[in-house]
């Protein structure tokens, strides 16, 4: 057949597949010879976004079962994303910080989500790597100051939370009545507001208007979105107005100086002072920016309770031991000034320090859930050396970097034949081995190495709160807001299911590429009464 008689659309499709394999030879990166293993695609440039736009990091998981590399690369358009699998590769990583930087994604994250103007962009982009060498510049003084809040003012923090959450659980099931609850929005609902008033005082904005709990949650499922999809007005039109309330919101709390009100955190006040005053950002900027410590605060925090207390639920037997460890922190005392009710003393110390099982159990949690995957930009071609195996590869300049910890999460060679599931007790021998050592009641550092039943460490395999650098200054905090929340439901209340049937915990909704902790595919209806013979106590905490 000549070639004037052959179909058109056959010889389109054909020109079109010769352009398409032409374009992807030039612009596809070419491996070096000293870089990670490329995984390859059938669908040349595009191949690999298309499986993680679709899949999320549940894509790693595959990739991982397939090839079994401990770094590799995954070519994508014209750049290159290396993933790290192993945790031996992610204490190289940590040990290039210099050229290996978070900075670069705040500042897109604080344009793309938390719509930062040009002025304030440059601010948040000077010396925001440490060119000048003196550790100046919004980000790494702001980076430093938290730090350090985190450690001095801790004690701080932790009564502020305290005082703000007791009297939304005080206010559930009164008087041994039996109430019907969502377990996940309720969670979320009081957590969110209690968090919020803990760091923003009585001024804050989700105390004067709760609805905007829901708004905030509303946009932070849409952030993915928010990276990717032009004109979020038009197209992530719900998300965008939420968005926007929240910022109209900090803003008038940010101009009427609410954050000087007695009762604000230090942490606050010095955001604002540092932002604004230092830093010559707009109230208006500083308003938009304080979301992104919202987030900080209570997207992973609540999450991480839901699912701790609902582990616990599932099982009978963990729910009694963990309860008897928890009687152990709480003191009853008879009613102030001669009031009928008395009042429950729990002693949130006690729950970090003499409570293995149920400490335990919190990190099982994190390891199933809190898998984020932590990501860099590689400022410098830069040489990953690998000291347990003698590997070295290279990553290139502008490329980006990821630790998959929703695949190092589950690796047998490290958690054990049971990786896939949730066991309470496998982090004993890591609270134990503390005790040992003489630290007797002082707190173990919830980021701790994980150590297994054998005695062994597998150092940089726990990641639910980063590591190097940039792990999470907050995770004490965070570690008592989920601690005491859990604790106050198990050691106050009966949680049954509307028909009597044992508690299951609901499927999560997936993992993702920019999210935190995974959260719950469907909310539980739950049936919550007053535990016998504390029907008409007042729960306090203390440290």
């Amino acid at each position: 057949m000549a070639l004037s008689e052959m179909p058109w659309t056959l010889i389109a499709t054909g020109t079109v597949a010769i352009a398409a394999l032409f374009i992807s030879r030039i612009l596809a990166p070419v491996k070096d010879a000293q870089e990670p293993p490329f995984i390859p695609t059938s669908i040349a440039l595009i191949g690999h976004l298309i499986h993680l736009l679709r899949q999320g990091a549940a894509y790693l998981s595959a990739i991982d079962k397939t090839h079994h590399h401990g770094l590799y690369t995954l070519p994508i358009l014209t750049g290159r994303l290396y993933i790290v699998n192993s945790p031996d590769w992610a204490l190289a990583m940590h040990k290039a910080h210099k050229t290996l930087s978070f900075n670069p994604l705040v500042v897109q994250a604080m344009r793309a989500i938390f719509a930062f103007d040009d002025p304030s962009t440059q601010v948040l982009e000077d010396n925001m790597n440490n060119e000048r060498g003196d550790r100046s510049g919004i980000l790494l003084e702001m980076h430093d100051m938290m730090f350090g809040a985190f450690v001095q003012q801790i004690d701080e923090l932790n009564a502020n939370f305290l005082r703000c959450w007791t009297p939304h659980i005080n206010a559930l099931a009164p008087t041994g009545k039996l109430e019907s609850i969502s377990l996940w929005y309720w969670l979320r609902h009081h957590f969110s507001i209690a968090s919020a008033a803990s760091l923003y005082g009585p001024g804050s904005p989700l105390t004067l208007n709760p609805s905007l709990e829901n708004d905030f949650w509303l946009f932070e499922n849409s952030i993915g979105p928010l990276f990717s999809i032009p004109y979020p007005s038009i197209f992530l039109r719900k998300a965008y107005q939420a968005r926007q309330r929240l910022f109209d919101a900090f803003t008038e709390y940010t101009e009427l100086d609410r954050y000087k009100l007695p009762g604000t955190s230090r942490l606050i006040q010095t955001r604002a002072e540092m932002t604004v005053r230092q830093f010559g950002l707009t109230k208006r900027m500083f308003a938009q920016g304080e979301l992104s410590m919202m987030f900080a605060a209570v997207v992973n925090t609540v999450p991480v309770t839901f699912w701790l207390l609902s582990y616990i639920l599932a099982d009978r037997e963990l729910h009694a031991e963990v309860r008897a460890e928890i009687d152990r922190c709480v003191d009853i005392a008879s009613g102030e000034s001669g009031g009928s009710r008395r009042r429950c003393v729990l002693n949130v110390t006690k729950l970090k320090s003499q409570c293995p099982l149920f400490n335990s159990a919190l990190r099982e949690t994190l390891r199933i859930t809190a898998t984020m995957n932590i990501n860099r930009l590689v400022q410098d071609d830069t040489l990953l050396a690998n000291h347990s195996t003698g590997e070295e590869f290279l990553v290139k300049k502008g490329s980006g970097l990821a630790i998959a910890a929703n695949v190092m999460h589950f690796q047998q060679d490290i958690w054990g034949d049971d990786a896939d599931v949730f066991n309470a007790r496998r982090f004993l021998p890591t609270t134990e081995k503390s005790k040992s050592e003489g630290e007797g009641s002082k707190t173990a550092d919830i980021a701790a190495t994980f150590r297994d039943v054998k005695g062994k460490l597998h150092s940089g395999a726990f990641r639910s709160f980063g590591g190097g650098n940039n792990v999470c200054p907050g995770r004490q905090f965070a570690q008592t807001e989920i601690q005491s929340v859990v604790a106050l439901f198990i050691a106050g209340f009966e949680i049954d299911m509307p028909d009597g049937a044992p508690y299951k915990p609901p499927p999560s909704e997936g993992s993702k590429m920019i999210a935190g902790v995974s959260k719950p595919g469907m909310d539980v209806e739950v049936q919550v009464r007053r535990r016998a013979g504390y029907e008409d106590v007042e729960w306090v905490c203390e440290m």
